[in-house]
């Protein structure tokens, strides 16, 4: 039990016993605060009043130290770092946290409070004869002549007289008149000026039996009064001197039982939060969208601003609110170091949900983020699918019975899986509230996902700056100012909330003179000034505490920091009171905003840095932070990064989130040695990227681990390495038009080892054939099919099976194989190879000339693809949609759907968007007529894509009268033998038709002949379409002069434009016939 005394000689007591208090600033530490009841006592101000307005360069480390000697006086058996609990830190200063009768002065006060609200006289009496006891001298005796002790001292001066005229009084009211006599002379003396003094010496004497002497009494009070001050005595006293003279005993009686008015007494105050200013009417906003998705089903709010807007405090109060309406508040931010585990806004939102109800059915899917667990062995976008429904059917499940808020901070910084489940929860009828709050300017990644919600039309909420009422009202919660002074921190800041408070802590500890002259440049310069101003050991651990992450151990940072625990404690405080840091749990410090942060580690240069991130991860190997532990340690370039990373990237494996799993083993490879740990390790990689859906990363992760291998001569770990790709692709995995030929000819020298096992054979097979994907190759189609013979597992024969049936598109069993690629990838949940099979199916169809068919497979593909977020299968099957719009003639409608789906793969990291987009807008262009239209964006395509754009860029120079520069850009090279052949093929026909090349058109006329009666070129591509192969030689035989064949050849492309629902190509083969 802590007693302090200020009613006399200062002091203290802990457990009965008197503490030394040491010398007198330290003791005018404790006299100061005392002073204060209980508020903060803003630092800058103590430095000012301890020194009296002189304060010496290390002023704030003095202060600091003692209030450490304080807290171990007041508090000699706390455990070591854990946080004070009577002398605490809390911005921006300190405030004692004691009950109201750890000090005589405040026990005082609750008595006297007590005693004015008593209806028993008597005990009202013996209280204020208790308070008054406490007085064993002046106020504050020991620090009476400090200007800051002044008003507290002259308070409690009135408060003792309030007392004694109140023990007075009790007196007299239990009928004790002459007891009180002494007492009331007393008041007369002490304060002569005071008529209630008086008043009550006089009543006392008149209740005594003693009139004379109690008109005595009043004609002296005259006397001073009219001498000391030239004033009559008041009604009080001039109505009790007429009742004595006209013995009005009434009068007595009511005067001595009448109970004195009850004044309220001065209360101590407690810390308050930062106001909440300026934000009421989003704060409306959302409770009314709460209200809506409560009545009619799931609602989504989407709060943006820039960095300091208010984002999270307006986030904070909607929970608060909500909660107080009964919802469930699960909270979930989004870290902005890659030392949190993946997905971590969810983990921490779900196992708040999880905290008040348990997850039943869907705990086994759910499990990767309620639970830190090992990865399971099924398929990734299998088990992405069912985490996805898992999340959002459990949410729905428990606002069935109680509403739900969910709330996203700072989703910029979410990465993929967090994205992913974000958007899992439209169309859900249930009252649930989704809110995330993101900086726009910073939002580049959540473009997709932004475009997704979209159709729920989610309550956007962008945050403005605070008006100049509000910035005043913010500025003078932390300091004195003007409205003119308010105004221009106003103008300066934007009106941003956490700008506006900086800056006005800087002007309490500059002054306004000072702060408001030297114009800082924005938010961070203003925190650099601040930081200045606290000691260089104290910015030093600060730094190492912003190298750690937002929020830190201080058991960590203790043991991580180059100097001692009292060093780093008393650092951390320092951060605490100057607003920097707070203290969201016991022993854990976190910065107030992200913008302290990153202003602390932008002054770390990279070398400091690495030493850091070393001391921390050592500290914290003890915790068995596994995700912080690979963070540190490959930042500070430890060969331990590597295991720790691995561990790490499981876990991320666990929770799909694939980009971040990437992350972590591309650390280890940088971190490891030992050939076969980096061979193992570029494997897992590489299948990381796959299914993060980079997929020029993972080739390039491929080649750097097969050319390690290559250079340490080891055949066994080349072969590891090809084999590592496990993950399939719904397009092929390497830039259109090009073989790598060292990779080809790698693994066909690796295909001659005999002692090979089936299913390895049968995995570089597959890869031999898929590099050659496309290619006029025989071994191509062959190794395919020995791939198909040798698999055993049904991974791998869907492996073989996708890469057979993408590849050959000639094969007779081409569609009875396709089947057997969707049946696997249906029957062994594998959802890539499901949907790859329905592509080729729709292929297939195509080069049966069965549109409807197509249709039907592309559009089953697409709705798998959406269920499943296969962004590139979303995108080739869409593609195959805007093709069919292509052969209908809806040529509007088929340049959006092409936009749309290459903008799709492109944000998906498509290796394909780019070039695929420029040659579909020309086959648009061709169909249409307009080609001549788009020189330029031709002549582009063609400076970017070579050979691919020659035949177009000769047609729209053609169309554009500029002969002699199409027959110079002409090429003769021939032409690729894949996908796109007949396309290619076709445009050629038509530029030598139109350069009059009648050789080159007799030997396109000779190659097309073969493919008469095929569907419109490229159709089995699945991506562009000309008018039929048909057409093209009933143009060429008028060319020619062979009319006779020339009218067979666009009877037969009527026919086939026909059976595509292509009434515009139809029309003009009919037209041609009978020309």
């Amino acid at each position: 039990m802590v007693f302090i005394r200020v009613l006399g000689s200062f002091g203290a007591e802990v457990g009965g016993e008197p503490v030394p208090l040491g010398g007198p600033r330290q003791r005018g530490v404790l006299a100061l605060l005392v002073a204060a009841r209980g508020q903060v006592v803003p630092a800058d101000r103590m430095i000012e009043d301890l020194w009296r307005g002189e304060p010496p360069a290390r002023a704030l480390m003095s202060l600091q130290a003692y209030v450490s000697n304080l807290r171990r006086l007041l508090e000699p058996g706390r455990p070591p770092r854990t946080p004070a609990r009577l002398l605490v830190s809390a911005p921006p200063g300190y405030a004692l946290r004691l009950p109201p009768d750890a000090v005589d002065a405040w026990r005082f006060e609750g008595l006297l409070d007590q005693a004015r609200t008593d209806t028993d006289p008597r005990a009202a009496q013996a209280r204020l004869a208790e308070a008054l006891g406490l007085w064993q001298g002046p106020a504050f005796a020991e620090v009476a002549d400090e200007p800051w002790a002044a008003a507290e001292t002259a308070r409690l001066n009135e408060l003792r007289l309030v007392a004694t005229e109140l023990h007075v009084a009790a007196g007299l009211r239990i009928g004790d008149a002459a007891a009180v006599v002494p007492e009331a002379e007393r008041l007369t003396r002490d304060e002569p000026l005071r008529e209630e003094g008086w008043r009550l010496h006089a009543l006392a004497l008149w209740s005594s039996g003693r009139q004379a002497a109690a008109l005595a009494t009043l004609r002296r009070a005259r006397g001073i009064l009219a001498e000391e001050l030239g004033l009559d005595p008041g009604p009080d006293l001039t109505a009790l001197e007429e009742a004595i003279l006209t013995q009005r005993t009434d009068v007595l009686h009511a005067s001595v039982f009448l109970a004195p008015p009850v004044v309220p007494l001065p209360q101590t105050v407690p810390i308050t939060e930062a106001p909440f200013v300026g934000r009421q009417e989003e704060l409306a906003a959302l409770v009314a969208a709460a209200a809506e998705a409560a009545a009619d089903g799931a609602r989504i709010a989407l709060v943006t601003g820039e960095a300091g807007l208010g984002k999270s405090t307006l986030l904070e109060h909607l929970g608060r609110r909500l909660e107080r309406d009964g919802w469930l508040v699960a909270v979930g931010h989004c870290p902005e170091v890659d030392s949190a585990p993946p997905a971590w806004a969810w983990t921490e939102a779900l196992r708040a949900v999880a905290a008040t109800t348990s997850p039943g059915e869907f705990a086994g899917d759910l499990a990767p983020l309620l639970t830190d667990t090992e990865p399971v062995n099924v398929d990734a976008t299998a088990g992405r699918f069912r985490l996805r429904q898992a999340v959002w059917k459990w949410l729905a499940a428990v606002a069935a019975q109680r509403p739900v808020a969910v709330v996203l901070d700072d989703l910029h910084w979410a990465d993929a899986v967090t994205l992913e489940l974000f958007g899992g929860g439209l169309g859900i009828r249930a009252p649930l509230l989704v809110v995330a709050a993101y900086r726009a300017d910073e939002s580049e990644h959540l473009t997709e996902t932004l475009a997704s919600l979209a159709r729920a039309t989610p309550l956007r909420l962008p945050l403005p700056g605070l008006d100049e009422k509000a910035v005043a009202q913010l500025v003078r919660t932390e300091c004195e100012a003007d409205d003119e002074t308010s105004a221009a921190i106003a103008e300066r800041t934007g009106g941003n909330p956490f700008y506006v408070r900086e800056s006005a802590r800087l002007m309490n500890g500059e002054g306004a003179l000072v702060a408001l002259s030297e114009v800082p440049e924005g938010v961070r310069d203003v925190l650099r000034r601040r930081l200045a101003r606290l000691p260089e050991a104290g910015v030093a651990v600060l730094r190492l505490a912003a190298v750690a992450g937002r929020e830190s151990s201080v058991d960590v940072l203790v043991d991580a920091a180059d100097t001692d625990e009292e060093g780093v404690l008393t650092a951390l405080d320092a951060g605490v009171i100057a607003g920097l840091l707070s203290e969201p749990g016991p022993g854990r410090v976190r910065f107030v905003h992200a913008l302290v942060r990153d202003t602390l580690v932008a002054g770390v240069s990279r070398l400091r840095a690495s030493r850091m991130h070393a001391r921390i991860a050592a500290a914290l190997k003890t915790t068995g932070d596994i995700t912080a532990l690979a963070y540190h340690y490959a930042r500070a370039g430890s060969p331990q990064a590597v295991g720790y990373c691995l561990r790490a990237a499981e876990l991320a494996e666990a929770r799909y989130a694939h980009d971040v799993a990437a992350d972590l083993l591309t650390d280890a490879v940088a971190n490891s040695t030992d050939p076969e740990e980096r061979i193992d390790l570029h494997g897992r990689l590489l299948r990381a990227q796959v299914r993060a859906g980079a997929l020029l990363a993972a080739r390039q992760t491929r080649l750097q681990a097969v050319e390690y291998a290559e250079s340490l001569g080891r055949d066994d770990l080349m072969i590891a390495a090809f084999t590592a790709w496990t993950e399939p692709t719904p397009w092929q995995s390497r830039e259109y038009g090009t073989v790598d030929r060292p990779m080809v000819d790698r693994l066909s020298r690796l295909l001659k080892h005999t002692e090979l096992a089936p299913e390895v054979r049968s995995h570089l097979l597959a890869a031999y054939a898929e590099e050659l994907v496309g290619e006029d190759d025989p071994t191509a189609l062959a190794a395919a099919r020995e791939a198909l013979g040798l698999a055993t597992s049904p991974r791998l024969r869907a492996a073989a099976l996708q890469v057979l049936t993408r590849g050959h598109g000639s094969l007779p069993e081409r569609d009875d194989l396709c089947r057997e690629l969707v049946a696997i990838g249906t029957e062994h949940d594998l959802p890539v190879y499901r949907v790859t099979g329905l592509l080729n199916r729709a292929a297939c169809a195509a080069a049966a000339n069965d549109p409807a068919t197509m249709r039907r497979a592309a559009a089953e593909a697409l709705d798998l693809a959406r269920t499943y977020r296969l962004p590139e299968a979303i995108g080739v099957a869409e593609v195959v949609l805007a093709t069919l719009a292509l052969v209908e003639g809806r040529f509007a409608d088929a340049e959006r759907l092409y936009t749309e789906a290459a903008d799709g793969m492109r944000r998906a990291g498509s290796l394909h968007a780019v070039g695929f987009l420029g040659l579909a807008l020309a086959a648009i262009r061709v169909n249409n007529g307009t080609l001549g239209e788009h020189l330029e964006e031709v002549r582009a395509f063609h400076e970017a894509f070579g050979p691919i754009a020659s035949d177009l860029l000769v047609l729209a120079l053609h169309a554009n009268g500029l002969i002699d520069e199409a027959r110079r850009i002409r090429t003769s090279d021939p032409i690729r033998p894949d996908y796109f052949f007949t396309f290619l093929t076709t445009v050629r026909a038509m530029a030598a038709i139109a350069l009059d090349d009648r050789a080159a058109a007799e030997e396109i006329y000779a190659t097309l002949l073969a493919r008469r009666d095929g569907p419109p070129p490229d159709a089995t591509s699945l991506s562009v379409e000309l008018r039929p192969v048909a057409h093209t030689l009933g143009e060429l035989a008028v060319f020619l002069g062979r009319a006779d064949e020339a009218a067979a050849h666009f009877a037969q492309a009527a026919t086939i434009a026909d059976r595509w629902n292509a009434p515009h190509w139809a029309a003009e083969a009919r037209s041609r016939t009978t020309t």
